[in-house]
């Protein structure tokens, strides 16, 4: 398994050291530029300095939405600090689906800029208090074409998106839910986990109702998988918090290629 997040730019979701607070985040042009050259890694220094020039840092407060399914795709987010879910409505309406969650680094509303469309297939809202990098779309557009290269990281993100889905479509149609706990687990260890005598200790970045809609289960079933992952020692918890006792087994549980973990573990 993959070396565990701390010191990484994605440990800063929670350790918050790029600063929040109030409705604009100020964020240094060194923290922007270390950024944007994680996402954009084709890229090189000079021409990340002018597309940090063209981006606007945008602060929403945990629990507001960022863009609606159906709303005008004006440009790209860029998770600068903070914790968004991606997700969409059932066609009632009322149902709806959280399809993952975007941590520092990560985009949202690529596809609609690069397909052409003119609104947002997904709605994007935050859980916790969170800052974004926006990139207009006809800025973004105009500096790939200055910037051909950039192109490689845009089809390298788009690839990621269409593994990832494969995974998650597949496993919840043929796999138990205790398979998929097991791997969302492993997800949230690689990003938001820490080595202790015990384990490997995750201090859970949003409640259980969350990861039951993440999984596409009721609550009841998330506690009661939870409930045999105790039993069966391989994890312990204590209100946000879940220990994984046996790493080993919960690898074996999960029973997924060592590839299309690394999709998920980078893109939960």
């Amino acid at each position: 398994m993959a070396a565990l997040v701390e010191g990484s730019l994605r440990h800063r979701v929670m350790t918050g050291s790029f600063g929040r607070g109030g409705n604009v985040s100020r964020i240094a042009p060194g923290e922007k530029a270390e950024l944007l050259s994680h996402v954009f890694r084709s890229i090189d220094a000079e021409a990340i300095d002018r597309l940090s020039s063209i981006c606007l840092e945008i602060h929403h407060d945990a629990g507001e939405l960022i863009a609606q399914e159906e709303s005008y795709a004006s440009g790209i987010y860029i998770v600068q600090s903070g914790l968004v879910k991606i997700g969409k409505h059932g066609s009632s309406g009322g149902d709806k689906r959280i399809l993952r969650f975007l941590s520092v680094g990560e985009l949202f509303g690529l596809e609609a800029v690069v397909l052409g469309h003119t609104s947002h297939v997904q709605y994007a809202k935050t859980l916790l208090d969170t800052t974004l990098l926006f990139i207009e779309r006809r800025n973004l557009l105009a500096f790939r074409d200055q910037h051909p290269q950039m192109c490689t990281d845009l089809t390298r993100w788009l690839a990621r998106e269409v593994v990832m889905l494969e995974v998650k479509l597949t496993r919840a149609a043929v796999e138990s839910i205790d398979r998929n706990l097991a791997l969302l687990l492993l997800a949230l260890a690689h990003n938001y986990g820490q080595r202790v005598k015990e384990g490997v200790k995750i201090d859970l970045p949003v409640p259980r109702k969350t990861l039951a809609e993440m999984l596409g289960v009721s609550l009841e079933s998330l506690m009661r998988s939870l409930k045999r992952f105790r039993e069966r020692r391989l994890i312990a918890t204590s209100g946000r918090q879940v220990t994984i006792l046996d790493l080993e087994s919960l690898q074996e549980r999960a029973r997924i290629t060592p590839f299309y973990l690394t999709i998920i573990q980078e893109t939960l």
